[in-house]
C-alpha cells in the first residue's frame, strides 16, 4: 500500500446504522457507501465479507436464506467471509435446536469453503475487516513475520481450564473466567449449587439451572444418528431438523 494512502472498504448502504462504518473511520479506513449486491463489505476486489448478529445468523439459517446468499457469494468472489457478530451465549435462548448453529458452520466451511469470523461488538468487527482489508493489501501469498513460541505449560492449563468450562450451556469464553474467578477451578464450577452459580454476574437464575442441568442429568446413551442434525434435503437446500 502506497505511504500515506488509507485503506478502503466498501459497505453496503444497509448498513449504515450497524456501528461499524463509523468505527471503520475511528480506525482511519476510507468508507464508501455503495447498494452491494452480495455481500455487505468489499475489502478488496476479490473479497466480500457478509455481517450477521447471532441472531439474523440464525433467522436466516431457518428461513433458508443463509446457504442461498453464501452460494451467490462464492460464485462471485474468490474470498468469501460470513462475520457473525454478537454473544455465543445466545444460542441457547434463542434457537430452537442449537445443534442446527454448529452444524451451519460446519457446513460453510466444509461444504461452501467460506470463512467463518466471530466478533463480539461492531468495534471488533470494525478491528476484523481493517485487518482482512490490510492483508488484501499485502497479499495473500506474503508470510505475516510472527515467531511461534510454546506458551508455558501453566498457560496451557490455563487454556485448557477455560475451554472445559466455556463448553458448558450459555457460557462463553469470558463467562467462563468469571466462573473460575469465583470458584477456582473446573471442579468448583461443576460442584457449584444454583444459588451460588446465580450469584456470578451474567449467570442468573435460569442459565444457573441449565448449567447444573446438564451436569447432573443422567446420560442417556444416544446414539449419533438418532441426534438432531443439519440435513440437506431432495432439491438440496439444507434444513435443521425441529
Amino acid at each position: 500500500m502506497p505511504e500515506g494512502r488509507p485503506l478502503r472498504i466498501v459497505c453496503d448502504e444497509r448498513e449504515r446504522a450497524s456501528g461499524v462504518p463509523q468505527e471503520l473511520l475511528d480506525l482511519g479506513v476510507r468508507v464508501d457507501f455503495s447498494q452491494l449486491k452480495l455481500g455487505d463489505y468489499l475489502v478488496s476486489p476479490s473479497t466480500a465479507v457478509e455481517r450477521k448478529s447471532v441472531r439474523d445468523f440464525l433467522s436466516s439459517l431457518y428461513d433458508g436464506r443463509l446457504f442461498n446468499q453464501v452460494n451467490e457469494l462464492t460464485k462471485s468472489f474468490a474470498n468469501a467471509f460470513v462475520l457473525v457478530e454478537g454473544d455465543p451465549a445466545e444460542i441457547a435462548f434463542i434457537s430452537r435446536n442449537p445443534k442446527s448453529y454448529y452444524g451451519a458452520i460446519a457446513a460453510l466451511t466444509l461444504t461452501f469453503n467460506v470463512k467463518t469470523i466471530f466478533t463480539p461488538s461492531p468495534k471488533e468487527t470494525a478491528m476484523a475487516l481493517e485487518a482482512l482489508a490490510r492483508r488484501s493489501e499485502k497479499g495473500v501469498g506474503e508470510r505475516p513475520s510472527v515467531v511461534y513460541q510454546r506458551p508455558v505449560k501453566s498457560l496451557e492449563q490455563h487454556r485448557q481450564q477455560i475451554y472445559i468450562v466455556s463448553s458448558l450451556p450459555g457460557v462463553g469464553t469470558s463467562l467462563a473466567r468469571r466462573l473460575l474467578d469465583r470458584f477456582g477451578s473446573p471442579r468448583g464450577v461443576f460442584v457449584a449449587t444454583v444459588p451460588q452459580l446465580s450469584m456470578v454476574p451474567g449467570v442468573g437464575r435460569a442459565r444457573a439451572e441449565k448449567i447444573v442441568k446438564v451436569l447432573t442429568s443422567r446420560f442417556m446413551g444416544i446414539e449419533p444418528e438418532h441426534l438432531p442434525s443439519l440435513d440437506e434435503g431432495e432439491d438440496g437446500k439444507f434444513k435443521a431438523e425441529p
